[in-house]
């Protein structure tokens, strides 16, 4: 049997490829997990700058595999599959602190759609539609949605989705904020691992400070957002990357952060 997720590191960049394309990359515990640890491991790995997460095929991911829950739903906790399988993997998505990118070639939908939610940045190719499925099987949304959803959307957008379960495309997601930038279908993934090329060479423990800065912005008010940004800026100035980027300012050439 094929690995269910490939992974490539080329020039700083892990490329991460959920690889079920006959199922349209329908989630299962192996991938999951598959998926969970390889995060672990390039938070480890230091020839690992940037990550991209995108789907083998014509789909990123069509979200759970719905033809492993069996008939007789009576005999299912899917909560439990949640709490095992998934929230681990949206926490530590959410936890590394290098940048991650989804590559949507196709399809997000579900649990699915959570997975490129809970990236940092999401460009999306043309074709691509997004959509918040639970309803359509009688379920909540998981994994994440019901929180990256509203903070992106407002509430009443993210009700509306949620409520109905409709599909939206590419060009009404970016015109929404779910998504950074629409590109055409052969360029999504080219584009993307490009953007993460040059993040992968920037000043790393500045973009550490920043998403870690900007992820606990939401739940704060303006006074704690203010001293946060000053204790990080301290820290940040204390860097060689801030000797270097000044440097580089003057002598008018482009910087050399560390590695």
């Amino acid at each position: 049997m094929a690995d269910e997720l490939l992974s490539d590191v080329n020039d700083g960049v892990l490329t991460l490829t959920m690889n079920r394309p006959e199922r349209l990359n329908a989630l299962t515990s192996e991938l999951l997990r598959s998926l969970s640890d390889a995060i672990r491991s390039a938070e480890r790995d230091t020839s690992v700058r940037c990550i991209v997460l995108t789907g083998a095929g014509r789909g990123f991911s069509s979200g759970a595999d719905v033809t492993r829950f069996g008939v007789q739903a009576d005999q299912l906790d899917p909560g439990e599959s949640v709490r095992r399988d998934i929230n681990p993997m949206i926490l530590r998505m959410r936890a590394i602190e290098k940048p991650l990118l989804a590559a949507i070639n196709g399809v997000a939908a579900g649990a699915g759609l959570s997975l490129a939610l809970a990236c940092d940045l999401r460009f999306a190719a043309e074709s691509a539609q997004l959509v918040v499925a639970f309803i359509r099987i009688g379920l909540v949304p998981d994994a994440g949605s019901l929180f990256f959803l509203p903070r992106l959307l407002g509430p009443g957008k993210a009700l509306e989705l949620a409520w109905t379960g409709d599909p939206v495309g590419a060009q009404e997601a970016y015109e929404l904020g779910l998504l950074n930038k629409v590109l055409p279908d052969a360029e999504v993934l080219s584009h993307t691992q490009e953007l993460a090329r040059r993040l992968a060479h920037g000043p790393a423990k500045a973009q550490a400070m920043i998403k870690r800065a900007l992820n606990q912005a939401h739940e704060l008010p303006l006074e704690r957002v203010l001293a946060l940004e000053a204790g990080y800026q301290a820290v940040a100035s204390r860097q060689p990357d801030f000797a270097e980027g000044v440097a580089a300012f003057r002598e008018k050439r482009q910087p050399r952060f560390s590695p």
